[in-house]
């Protein structure tokens, strides 16, 4: 069956203009006026605007599923759940307190990536340690942490049937330079974060390639002038991708825009780092044996430990345009083009251009969701 969305508005570097878009097969078959297609279902796009859809780079969970269990079911619902936020495609974010059980876990989620189309497709697999700093463990439990092993990481890359797209890690750790030298080697992003490094730490483990900074101010050194860490490596190292979370609460709106200046819309990318409460209405939940209590956008401990953020992908791409002033083509590719490149697929998603996969967002007036397709199906149509 062959999808022809009639009348969309293309949001892209030439301007707004209107579209038909052909999909076919799962992927974008061609973009213009008045395109003819004999049986076709049709999507009447009047009044909305086109993007490629929105890619979670940095996801737990949401809706009530969550990427910290051995269930694959649980990822299979997330996908089914993402596309009203959005959400076409993401990474599986996920950890566990041992090696055996994240091994086992990494196992056991892999028969929820078969998603059908018209749900979001999981891309893989973001290990947010277990190589972090004790000192930047945010809220993760010391028991989750151990130090790098080039043996461990190849266990769990054969665990996971080649499925890491990306491994976080602390860069000053003793190891952590020939561990950084294997995630490349077997095909995944090294990531700085969690990290107490120094700037010097900080670009030893970039020369051994890290690429991609994890939530960017967050569980790592902070700025200081006589000692900028991983936030001032970061920014200033125009090889490096860096997250940054647009919930309002994770990062104060004026640091953003400082760090947008300097990163630009090319390094920049919006990650949500949802955990299985974002969508609802929950007050709390259990996260590694501890109670976790929402306030405002974020789930934190008692002891106010950030956990996670709550606010689903849809709210912080608008939060994203209001905060930095951004046009919708930049805004698309903070949210798909510049994850679709980290995850490794930016040849097949992360652009709205024919031979790509027909994973698109048609967003109102307010850049509110309106209908989101995954792989040339309608996952989700408000209303």
């Amino acid at each position: 069956m062959s999808l022809l969305i009639r009348n969309a508005i293309i949001a892209d570097s030439a301007g707004p203009h209107r579209a038909d878009i052909l999909c076919r097969e799962g992927r974008i078959i061609a973009i213009g006026r008045d395109i003819q297609a004999a049986g076709a279902q049709i999507l009447d796009a009047d009044g909305l605007t086109a993007g490629p859809g929105f890619i979670d780079i940095h996801v737990h969970g949401g809706g009530g599923s969550s990427f910290f269990t051995d269930d694959p079911g649980d990822v299979r619902a997330y996908a089914a759940w993402a596309p009203a936020r959005g959400v076409t495609s993401f990474l599986v974010s996920t950890a566990a307190p041992s090696h055996a059980a994240l091994a086992a876990r990494l196992a056991a989620l892999l028969p929820g990536f078969e998603t059908p189309p018209g749900t979001a497709e999981p891309l893989g697999y973001h290990l947010e340690g277990p190589w972090l700093s004790p000192a930047r463990r945010g809220a993760f439990p010391a028991d989750y942490l151990r130090p790098p092993s080039i043996a461990e990481v190849e266990a769990l890359h054969e665990a996971a049937a080649g499925r890491i797209c990306q491994v976080t890690i602390a860069p000053e750790l003793p190891g952590a330079l020939p561990l950084i030298h294997t995630i490349s080697r077997l095909g995944a992003v090294p990531a700085l974060g969690h990290t107490d490094a120094t700037i010097p730490e900080c670009r030893r483990g970039i020369e051994a390639g890290i690429r991609h900074v994890t939530h960017l101010f967050n569980a790592m050194r902070p700025f200081h002038h006589r000692e900028g860490g991983p936030i001032v490596a970061a920014l200033q190292d125009p090889a490096l991708t860096c997250e940054l979370i647009f919930d309002g609460a994770h990062v104060e709106p004026d640091v953003l825009r400082l760090a947008y200046r300097l990163l630009g819309p090319h390094r920049t990318v919006i990650v949500t780092d949802n955990l299985h409460l974002a969508g609802l209405d929950a007050g709390q939940a259990r996260f590694a044996g501890e109670t976790i209590t929402v306030r405002g956008a974020r789930a934190q401990k008692d002891d106010g430990t950030i956990v996670g953020s709550v606010e689903p992908f849809d709210i912080q791409f608008r939060n994203a345009i209001d905060i930095l002033g951004l046009d919708l083509p930049t805004a698309f590719r903070l949210a798909a083009t510049n994850p679709a490149r980290v995850a490794g697929v930016e040849t097949r998603k992360g652009q709205l251009e024919p031979g790509f996969d027909a994973d698109i967002v048609l967003l109102d007036a307010d850049h509110h969701v309106a209908v989101t397709i995954c792989r040339g199906e309608i996952a989700y149509r408000r209303g």
